[in-house]
């Protein structure tokens, strides 16, 4: 009666009057459009994360510019503040020679004139005790001796002033 190519014809309308009846194709066409929305979030999230990232990375590239620029300043700074301390340091110094160097002159100056009072004084004595030596050894003659006493006491006088100042 029917051969094998009309039953497989018929089986094939049956099978696909059942696909639509289960509404399999809209299954199928559900589940791609669930899969294409999905990878779609996907690729926006990685977009977004690019962006992040793109933003990050300028964020920390101006930072570091930023810490360059902060570190040229600082070692401009301290460069500056050195050169200061050591102008004030060689200052400090030349000032402190030049304090000594005033130190010692009147020091000097001290022992200088100390110096020429000691050979004052001992000049002083040595003609005091010659004049007495002479006055003794040559002056027979009382006035001679009150004159000369005289002139001995004066000369001890100044002696004794020449001392004190």
């Amino acid at each position: 009666m029917f051969d094998a190519t009309f039953w497989v014809a018929i089986s094939f309308v049956i099978f696909c009057l059942i696909i639509v009846y289960k509404k399999i194709p809209q299954v199928i066409n559900n589940l791609l459009d669930n899969k294409i929305n999905e990878i779609k979030s996907e690729i926006d999230n990685a977009k977004n994360l690019k962006n992040e990232s793109e933003q990050l990375l300028k964020k920390y590239k101006k930072k570091i510019e930023d810490a360059h620029m902060e570190r040229s300043q600082i070692l401009n700074s301290e460069k500056k503040e050195t050169e200061i301390f050591i102008q004030e340091s060689e200052n400090k110094f030349e000032q402190l020679i030049l304090n000594k160097k005033k130190s010692l002159e009147q020091k000097l100056d001290q022992m200088k004139v100390k110096a020429i009072k000691d050979i004052q004084n001992i000049s002083n004595k040595i003609a005091l005790e010659t004049v007495k030596k002479i006055i003794s050894n040559s002056a027979n003659d009382e006035k001679m001796k009150v004159i000369n006493q005289k002139n001995l006491e004066k000369i001890f006088i100044n002696l004794t002033n020449t001392k004190a100042s």
